[in-house]
């Protein structure tokens, strides 16, 4: 079989699909595959929502209390995935500079490129062909996403408004590798240089908030109903490189203490400080996860607003980069998080999660109009069913439907241009 007639084997591709090698990191699958989950989740709330009428956010917010603001914390996984890509980025930029004493550019870029574009311009075809006819998809925009400088627009303008994550990641691959470059070559501590750019993320996001009146003195509950504010707080604070870097560094910390200090790290996190560090990280990344600071019984609390804008992603991203290191040593945490995370079920996912990305709002926008029409023409049988009920049948429908539109896409284009980029 040749290799570009076995590249494109759906049946090889299938194997690779649930065939884990050895080498990958087991925990970082599955907090991949997780948090497209949760975002899924997440956006079968906020879509359907959004479409049905009859509804308002922040009243769904309200009803829902406590037991469920962890959907609303949920967009945190989007950070996941910037950790995610920090720490295995930094890896291999660092065994490159080991072996080589600097790093491939050329092959550094064109491998990002089609680790990301063959799939994601067939998408933005796919999605220009399909609503390229409405108006409120902003077609005339996708020129952005190909450059992957949609997240410059603003968003009500912007095409898949949801693949600004992507652009981010293209912008920071971008320049990540300079910087890496110059740190290890003009610096005698990179680390230290590494953890000062860190806090200076969250001076950046202080100053873009100080320097927005809106953003900063309007409580987040108002995001909920305010779709103007919405719209001005994501384009201001929420999709720019510039206020985003944090988690991805903090990935990139990550990983540069597991390439060059496992022994230490094996010995802190063995040690009793070590374990209490650990947990107490996991505990700020549950409280993180649970307090609903979109909810109106959190807008007296002007300050708090504002430190928890400044800072909790950065502290989440933090968080998460701690779990991912102590998860590869000893340990009862490590133990926990890979019967948990390590499991082979999430392996598949994580492969996916990438086009379930792509395609995820999509679908599930199809299936909040199909399940919106239903409820419409059938409304007695339905009339006893909560918002949260609904929701879970709208999640279930979108989430097989975006991993089986996810598991043709990788079988016949993203595995494939993985096979022959090697």
């Amino acid at each position: 079989m040749s290799r570009l007639t076995s590249a494109f084997s759906p049946i090889h591709n299938l194997k690779h699909l649930f065939s884990r090698p050895s080498a990958n990191f087991s925990v970082i699958d599955g907090f991949r595959a997780l948090s497209m989950m949760m975002i899924l989740v997440f956006h079968s709330f906020t879509i359907y929502v959004v479409m049905n009428p009859n509804l308002e956010l922040n009243q769904v917010i309200e009803e829902g209390g406590y037991l469920w603001s962890w959907v609303w914390n949920s967009d945190k996984s989007v950070d996941v995935f910037f950790v995610i890509s920090g720490f295995l980025i930094t890896g291999i930029l660092l065994r490159q500079i080991d072996k080589l004493g600097h790093v491939k550019m050329g092959n550094f870029y064109a491998r990002r490129f089609l680790r990301l574009s063959p799939v994601y311009y067939f998408v933005i075809m796919l999605y220009w062909i399909l609503l390229g006819q409405m108006e409120s998809s902003h077609t005339e925009n996708l020129w952005a996403n190909v450059l992957y400088v949609n997240n410059f627009i603003d968003y009500d303008s912007q095409a898949m408004n949801w693949t600004w994550t992507l652009a981010i990641e293209e912008q920071f691959y971008l320049l990540f590798p300079i910087l890496l470059m110059g740190l290890m070559k003009y610096t005698g501590n990179p680390l230290r240089w590494m953890w000062v750019l860190f806090a200076f993320s969250f001076f950046v996001r202080w100053w873009v908030m100080w320097t927005d009146d809106w953003i900063f003195n309007t409580p987040q509950s108002v995001l909920a109903v305010d779709r103007d504010f919405h719209a001005h707080h994501f384009s201001v604070l929420y999709d720019n490189l510039y206020t985003r870097f944090g988690a991805l560094l903090a990935g990139c910390i990550a990983g540069y203490y597991y390439q060059y200090h496992r022994s230490e790290l094996a010995t802190f996190f063995s040690s009793t400080i070590g374990k209490i560090f650990a947990w107490g990280n996991f505990a700020v990344l549950i409280a993180l996860m649970i307090i609903p600071m979109i909810s109106v019984r959190f807008d007296g609390y002007a300050t708090l607003n504002v430190v928890y804008q400044v800072a909790s992603r950065n502290i989440f991203s933090i968080a998460i980069s701690v779990l991912i290191i102590a998860s590869l040593e000893k340990g009862a945490l490590s133990t926990g998080l890979n019967f948990l995370l390590g499991n082979r079920f999430w392996y598949p996912l994580a492969q996916l999660s990438y086009s379930m990305y792509l395609v995820h709002v999509v679908a599930i926008s199809v299936v909040c109009s199909i399940v919106l029409a239903e409820i419409k023409a059938n409304a007695a049988l339905y009339v006893h069913w909560s918002t949260y009920e609904v929701v879970g049948v709208v999640f279930a429908a979108s989430a097989f439907t975006t991993i089986f539109v996810a598991v043709i896409i990788y079988l016949l284009i993203e595995r494939p241009i993985m096979n022959l980029r090697r």
